[in-house]
């Protein structure tokens, strides 16, 4: 095939830019390429996991709504083991722990509530854990453990209902003044209008009144 001067004037300008660019932009198509596949088989790769741990999180709630907490309990320790930084992993020890404790079965439930309060990837959840944990330890006169677990919110939003339930702590051990400062501090925490403001006053009542 033949070409006019034209023609091959930008045949040989595609040539020469070809030659100096070429291997440039083969590596960009290539890099290109590479992150794609890789996206497309890490999205996968996710979906594949959540798919498996929502049908496992399924098989848990079932035996948890049947009552069958002796079923349920190896559900969800392969839900922990496979899926633990999963929100699926995570309202699961929620749930089975609340059956435990519902069945008078808290021994069970506080490593389940521990478990979820170090774990997941919802903060709110994780501090939902760890209040709930506190009280069963508060239960259990387990003191020192409700006040360690209360050290920390996971986010602040919590900070007055952590408040609360260290003075909770102090309240059951008899030490009225640290619970005094407790609730006052959970009180300065929130809005005029929350309504956890009426049972804190109540509870200030209770171990002697504001000061």
């Amino acid at each position: 095939m033949s070409y006019n001067l034209e023609e091959q004037d930008q045949i040989e300008q595609l040539r020469a830019f070809w030659q100096q660019w070429g291997t440039a932009i083969s590596g960009l198509l290539l890099a290109a390429a590479l992150a794609w596949a890789g996206w497309s088989g890490w999205h996968w790769w996710t979906s594949r996991r959540a798919a498996q741990a929502s049908s496992l999180y399924t098989q848990l709630s079932q035996r948890i709504a049947a009552s069958d907490l002796n079923d349920a309990a190896p559900i969800f320790g392969k839900l922990r083991q496979d899926f633990g930084s999963t929100v699926y992993a995570q309202m699961g020890a929620l749930e089975l722990a609340r059956a435990y404790d519902q069945a008078g079965r808290q021994a069970q439930a506080l490593p389940v509530l521990e478990w979820a309060g170090n774990h997941g990837p919802v903060a709110a959840q994780r501090a939902a854990a760890l209040l709930n944990l506190a009280a069963l330890q508060i239960d259990a006169r387990q003191y020192e453990a409700a006040l360690h677990t209360l050290q920390t919110p996971p986010v602040p939003a919590f900070d007055a209902l952590f408040l609360t339930r260290r003075g909770d702590v102090y309240a059951a051990q008899g030490e009225r003044e640290q619970a005094r400062k407790a609730y006052e501090q959970a009180l300065a925490e929130l809005s005029p209008d929350a309504a956890l403001r009426q049972l804190l006053q109540i509870k200030i009542e209770s171990v002697g009144g504001a000061q």
